[in-house]
């Protein structure tokens, strides 16, 4: 533990904060808990500088939802289609839904006209309606490095396996950790066991 300096990252209420959390998680004594948050604030430091160093990756448009996307289709080639009817059709398909309409409604070129409006309307919303897909965001090698370290001195200040007990009270402490550092790190069990399996 002596390559852990203390530089000031936490403000004395983030501070105490964690001291908090790790008190009411049952963790470590006065002296293990001095250390651990030396330890932390060394590697919060390390980490907030290696992920200014690397830029966000390329974050891809999402695509529209396919069967929506297919729709869209389906409704420009129907307007397309009545926008192209040949007079003689045109008129015998307006007489037809003249006479089968139960209200007696006269249907004309106004008619088809704001159908076809309405058909490309439906089609373009259509096309905006994005396909959701959620996902849990992957860990980059700056968080797995963080998770690691932080595990590991966990496992030496505390003499306890994070990963122990199905990972508990590491990963809440974890989260704690994260929440009280405004770190926008995603603390998922499933992420986290490949990781603190291996310490202790």
């Amino acid at each position: 533990m002596t390559r852990f300096l203390a530089p000031r990252y936490f403000s004395p209420e983030q501070n105490s904060a964690v001291v908090q959390a790790l008190n009411e998680l049952g963790i470590g004594d006065e002296e293990g808990v001095r250390i651990f948050l030396i330890a932390l604030e060394y590697e919060l430091a390390e980490y907030v500088k290696q992920a200014a160093d690397h830029e966000s990756p390329e974050i891809k448009a999402e695509a529209p939802n396919p069967e929506l996307a297919a729709l869209s289709r389906d409704l420009v080639q129907a307007s397309q289609q009545l926008e192209q009817l040949p007079a003689g059709s045109r008129r015998s398909l307006l007489q037809r839904l003249s006479s089968e309409d139960i209200f007696g409604r006269r249907h004309d070129q106004a008619y088809l006209d704001a159908v076809v409006t309405q058909l490309t309307r439906i089609a373009n919303a259509c096309m905006q309606e994005k396909c959701i897909q959620p996902a849990m965001p992957d860990l980059g090698e700056a968080e797995k490095h963080f998770i690691s370290v932080v595990a590991e001195a966990y496992f030496e200040c505390f003499e306890a396996s994070p990963g122990a007990n199905g990972g508990e009270p590491f990963i809440s402490l974890l989260r704690r950790i994260t929440a009280v550092s405004g770190l926008d790190i995603p603390v998922e069990k499933s992420q986290l066991e490949p990781i603190i399996s291996v310490i202790g």
